[in-house]
């Protein structure tokens, strides 16, 4: 904000708009994916979860006409394949979603919660292609009800 307050946008280099962009990026990772991942951190997530960790991905999206969706998959799809800082900060992000996943579905499976066919991760993977479809949908300006259907068709199986 001070950068473009003091320069003005046309005056501002491109590479400190990308500086500022991924500064907004790890600020956006702070203050909305910590609060919405946190409590998958804890050694003893299960089910539960993540039920309420796609629970919080569904409040966030909630706000008809936002179509604001996630910051970070907005920058997978916008910035992934031309700007590798980036896509490594997507990157990061996302293997830390997946690696949380992953151990609340050794511990849901450890709890009887995860049924034994099913491997954890490709479960995880799947999770967390349905917490960032989800954030696609509501970008697109789908309904929330068919978003809600959708999460739940992902979550089936997990008791």
């Amino acid at each position: 904000m001070e950068l473009f307050w003091r320069q003005g946008y046309a005056a501002t280099p491109l590479d400190r708009k990308r500086d500022l962009f991924l500064a907004c990026l790890e600020r956006y990772s702070q203050a909305v994916m910590d609060p919405m991942v946190g409590p998958l951190e804890a050694q003893g997530a299960s089910a539960t979860e993540i039920r309420q960790f796609f629970d919080r991905v569904l409040h966030l999206i909630q706000n008809p006409g936002d179509g604001r969706g996630c910051l970070v998959c907005n920058t997978a799809f916008e910035r992934g394949a031309v700007d590798p800082a980036a896509a490594r900060r997507v990157q990061q992000h996302f293997d830390r979603v997946r690696r949380l996943l992953g151990r609340a579905l050794a511990n849901a499976r450890r709890d009887r919660r995860l049924p034994g066919d099913r491997a954890v991760r490709d479960c995880a993977d799947h999770l967390l292609g349905a917490a960032a479809g989800a954030f696609l949908l509501a970008r697109s300006g789908m309904a929330n009800g068919l978003i809600r259907r959708f999460v739940e068709t992902a979550l089936q199986g997990l008791a």
